[in-house]
This record gives C-alpha cells, structure tokens and sequence, in this order.
C-alpha cells in the first residue's frame, strides 16, 4: 500500500484520455462519411437537373439545402388543399420561369410542393 504509482488521480486520467481518444476517433470517421454523402447526393442533382429545373439544386449551397430537409419540404404535397401554391410563403413563378420559390429557403420550389411551415393565405 506504500507505492504510489497507482493512484486514484493517475487511473482517472488515464481512463478519460482513453475515452478522449476514442470519441474523437468516431468522430473523425463520422465525418468522413458525411463528405462521401453529399458527394453523391450533389452528383445526384446534376443529373436531375437537366431533366427538371425545379430540381436543380447545383446552386444552392449544403445549408440551404439542409433547411429545405428540417423543414420537410417535398415536391408533392399530400393533402391538396395545402401546397406551395396556396400557401402565404410561396413566391409565384415568373413568366420566363417553370418554378416557384418560398421565402423560408433558397431555390426552385414546386407549386405542388409542401412543407411543415405552410401557411394558408389571409383575405
């Protein structure tokens, strides 16, 4: 019990070294993943965006994008009586232009579309 070389402190340290290490291991590969995800969903809209304007997304930057996503935008709304089209955020398209907009996000917005942040117009 006279040796000191295992102490409580020491045994304490050295497990939250271990546990540091290990997390930020996780980490590091978590990201990694993340980066090879948004290499092919960026390469997905590419490819869709020749076909239809109203997805193409190649402009629009990875957080706009993602608030699209925590807002539940989709392209097909499905309750009717509540799509982009009818709804107070929605920017109408332009006479030259296939889509729409919202003020909540960036990008081209179907008129068919929908998302939780719909808003009934006011009379």
């Amino acid at each position: 019990m006279t040796n000191k070389d295992y102490s409580r402190r020491k045994f304490i340290n050295r497990c939250i070294s271990s546990g540091g290490l290990f997390f930020g291991g996780l980490l590091l590969l978590n990201c990694g993943e993340k980066n090879k995800s948004s290499k092919i969903r960026n390469d997905n809209t590419k490819q869709n965006s020749s076909k239809d304007p109203c997805n193409d997304l190649t402009k629009i930057s990875d957080g706009e994008i993602k608030k699209r996503q925590g807002l539940g935008y989709v392209k097909q709304s499905a309750v009717p009586e509540n799509s982009c089209s009818n709804c107070a955020l929605f920017i109408p398209a332009k006479a030259d232009e296939k889509c729409g907009g919202c003020i909540l996000f960036k990008g081209p917005v179907y008129a068919e579309g929908h998302c939780v942040q719909w808003a009934a117009i006011s009379s």
